[in-house]
């Protein structure tokens, strides 16, 4: 009897040492083979399963999350599968990219997993789809609305508020990376809020919102943008670099040696006290303008000042030794006791771009804003290994900027790579040229130097461009889709290279709806707007009713346009002055709008 139990054990001590081997496990998490597969499911018929490639990035940085979380699921395995490998297993469950994870539900069809990928994610997951008691943890988001908005900023010193509508894709893809974020700087005490523009229509408006999801850092109530990344990890980073003062305070002549940047403006204010209506001034401007300006510091020590030969409230603009010249100053220097914020910011822009600097992605949008502005793209690296070449061109396009700076041209350099997309817009992406030139007008149109007309060298050809730029005769380049070949519907299509042509005809009275095709509004407004041309078309033979992709076409001059759907009427003798219309989208309020503007249209005898 004995005998029997004995070999009864080590039967079932084998059986269990067996089925160990047959899933063997990885630090908690079960692998999977092609033979495997199908005996584990039946066996396990709740599970979640990992297809992975080793050599995978996101697999990598996945793998310990899944691990840990494999590890605090009691009641829900975790497994893996090599793709790569068990290639009859990814091929049946089409599995096209990695990592891609599959849950499994009492043994029924899988469904993706598409929460986040840490461990308290997934096991917040899984407990939603599993356990019929789980309750999720409050939103640690706090949502506002124009009762509650005050008293919550209240004396904050920094938070973030999202202005969001419930439709909004890009707005669903944001949240549950803005509520990790919202966990992680808990701690920090910076608070991430959000507001339902769509219902909090004052708060939006007050806040100039006119997309979603739009972004504001508040401090102590003020705003500003929030221009940084969407992303949980971004946004923790970016908020906790943003909580840190924009302007450090500088003690010996070292610290602000150490602040000085190589490639970019240093700014330095020097003060007495820390009393001033200018220091308090000075650390708001850098406040606002970060993260444009990345090293701004201030002292009030003698010796510091000295060593820069300052004055009291002097703010200083250090720029960098690539950008030095014969033509300018090294620095630029602003003096006024009980400066405004306004008066410090405004010579900030003014003096940030040398006389030719480089324009890049991040600076354009501050820096090289006033037209007319020649920019030169070549291959710009001022690595040390290329420096001696970018610098011969950039002293070649010196001499032009110096000439012309009293005809206020702004000139600047910029890297033909990281703006190959801009130079492909305006047909100069395969010019064949080693430098290719563009002018933004003062009229804020884009002109192309033309390769077939300009095949010299930089400066034979800058010399005869700039000339015919000075003239007026140089022909701007449009940005548009094809205009349509059958455009018969009732309401025309217009397109950057037919605008003009359509809207300026004086017998016509001209209605545009500016749209972004990806605008919820304007996708709710279509059908309405089609009713309206319909019905008007055989009644009223003076008045076109258009649409104008304003994404993929540019924007027509006289015609502002700030948000979607924008609508302007553009009746005969009004062309350059058109009306926007602000009222409600629909049919009574936009006729009774054209009737009382039209001139060509809606006349007295065809209302009676």
């Amino acid at each position: 009897m004995i005998v029997k139990s004995t070999s009864l054990i080590l039967l079932l001590a084998f059986c269990a040492s067996l089925n160990a081997e047959t899933y063997s496990k990885d630090e908690g998490v079960f692998v999977l083979t092609d033979s495997t597969f199908d005996s584990f499911l039946a066996e396990n018929p709740t599970v979640l399963i990992e297809f992975y490639a080793p050599w995978c990035g996101h697999c990598k940085q996945l793998a310990p999350e899944y691990e840990k979380a494999a590890k605090l699921l009691k009641d829900v395995p975790l497994a893996k599968v090599d793709s790569t490998v068990e290639t009859e297993i990814a091929k049946r469950f089409e599995i096209k990219g990695y990592p891609t994870l599959k849950f499994w539900k009492d043994g029924q069809e899988p469904i993706d997993y598409d929460g986040g990928r840490d461990s308290d994610a997934i096991v917040q997951w899984i407990k939603e789809k599993t356990d019929p008691n789980y309750k999720p943890p409050p939103e640690e988001v706090k949502a506002l609305t124009v009762e509650t908005f005050d008293e919550f900023i209240g004396d904050k010193p920094i938070m973030l508020v999202e202005f969001y509508a419930p439709w909004c894709g890009h707005c669903k893809n944001l949240a549950p990376e803005y509520e990790k974020a919202a966990k992680k700087l808990k701690e920090h005490k910076i608070p991430l809020t959000k507001v339902d523009a769509t219902v909090e229509k004052k708060l939006a408006e007050q806040f100039g919102v006119s997309g979603y999801p739009t972004l504001k850092i508040l401090r102590f109530g003020r705003r500003f943008d929030y221009d940084g990344p969407r992303d949980a990890e971004g946004i923790v980073k970016y908020m906790l670099e943003q909580s840190k003062p924009a302007a450090r305070p500088i003690k010996t002549v070292k610290e602000a040696q150490r602040l000085m940047l190589k490639d970019d403006v240093t700014i330095i204010g020097f003060f007495a006290t820390e009393e001033s209506r200018t220091f308090e001034s000075f650390k708001d401007a850098a406040e606002m303008t970060r993260p444009e300006f990345t090293a701004v510091g201030y002292t009030t020590d003698p010796e510091v000042m000295k060593h820069f030969k300052a004055k009291p409230n002097d703010i200083v603009l250090f720029h960098p030794e690539i950008y030095w010249s014969k033509y300018e100053g090294k620095t630029k220097t602003y003096r006024k006791d009980g400066a405004s914020v306004e008066d410090i910011l405004a010579f900030w822009r003014e003096h940030s771009a040398p006389l030719v600097g480089q324009m890049t992605r991040s600076n354009a949008p501050t820096r090289y804003t006033k037209y007319p502005l020649v920019v030169v793209y070549y291959n710009v690296d001022f690595s040390p290994q290329y420096r001696e070449g970018t610098q011969f061109w950039r002293n070649k396009v010196l001499e032009f900027a110096n000439k012309y700076k009293d005809q206020k041209y702004k000139f600047a350099i910029a890297d033909e790579e990281e703006f190959a997309k801009e130079l492909s817009e305006v047909g100069l992406g395969d010019s064949g040229l080693e430098h290719n030139v563009l002018v933004f007008g003062f009229d804020g149109k884009r002109y192309p130097m033309d390769p077939e007309k300009f095949d010299g060298d930089l400066e034979e050809n800058l010399e005869a461009f700039m000339k015919v730029i000075s003239s007026g005769k140089a022909k701007p380049y449009v940005k548009s889709q094809p205009a349509p070949k059958d455009d018969k519907g009732p309401v025309k299509t217009l397109v950057g290279s037919n605008f003009a042509k359509i809207v300026n005809d004086e017998s016509k009275d001209v209605l545009v709806e500016f749209y972004a095709p990806w605008c919820g509004h304007c996708k709710q407004f279509e059908p309405k707007y089609k009713q309206l041309a319909a019905k008007l078309k055989s009644e009223q033979p003076n008045l076109v009713i258009a649409k104008y992709d304003a994404t993929a076409n540019d924007a027509p001059e006289h015609f502002n346009v700030e948000g979607f759907p924008t609508i302007y009427f553009a009746p005969s003798g009004k062309k350059t002055t058109p009306i926007k219309y602000s009222g409600n989208r629909d049919l009574d309020d936009l006729t009774k709008f054209m009737k009382k503007h039209a001139v060509k249209s809606f006349n007295k005898k065809e209302e009676l």
